[in-house]
């Protein structure tokens, strides 16, 4: 993040070789630009439209962050493309705890689909209580776990046009090179 004069605001998130800034002064922005794009063999890819499942819409007034596209994946990853969606991510009540006795179930793909889910909480609260839940016992999974899963699933079915919605202030827009 750099702070210039009277304000002026220009932050750059690297992950590997994408660059993501965000600005309220655009001479200060092209400066930067320019100086990286002189320094390294970059593209332009002007204002981000999707960046590591996270879909972004961009207006002159706002910024909608959401994961449909994600959620989407894995929906198709787990065979659950076509689940009717639940009101809400798991029972009311529902306290999960180690089942000794109870069916288990494969713990690689469970951890899988655990991690998945994890990815969704960045801008999903609404299941992070779900996904703290069906996290504690990912060494030993049951049938019981495996459901509990499976009703998160559908529930991001009814949910995964929500996200988050930012008010621009000024400039601020997000460019995206690589």
């Amino acid at each position: 993040m750099k702070i210039g004069d009277g304000s002026k605001l220009l932050i750059v998130c690297l992950y590997v070789d994408d660059l993501i800034f965000t600005r309220n002064d655009g001479a200060m922005f092209n400066k930067f630009k320019n100086s990286i794009m002189k320094e390294f063999e970059m593209t332009n890819l002007g204002n981000m439209h999707y960046f590591l499942g996270l879909v972004v819409v961009q207006s002159n007034d706002a910024i909608f962050v959401c994961q449909k596209k994600y959620v989407r994946k894995i929906q198709n990853r787990f065979k659950m493309k076509d689940c009717n969606s639940t009101h809400t991510p798991v029972e009311f009540g529902l306290k999960l705890h180690k089942d000794e006795e109870g069916e288990k179930v494969d713990s690689m793909m469970y951890k899988q689909m655990v991690s998945s889910l994890m990815c969704l909480t960045a801008i999903g609260p609404d299941i992070m209580y779900a996904v703290r839940l069906i996290s504690k016992d990912m060494e030993n999974p049951t049938i019981m776990h495996l459901l509990t899963i499976k009703r998160i699933i559908p529930y991001l079915q009814g949910t995964k046009d929500f996200g988050l919605f930012y008010k621009k202030d000024k400039q601020m827009i997000l460019d995206y090179l690589h």
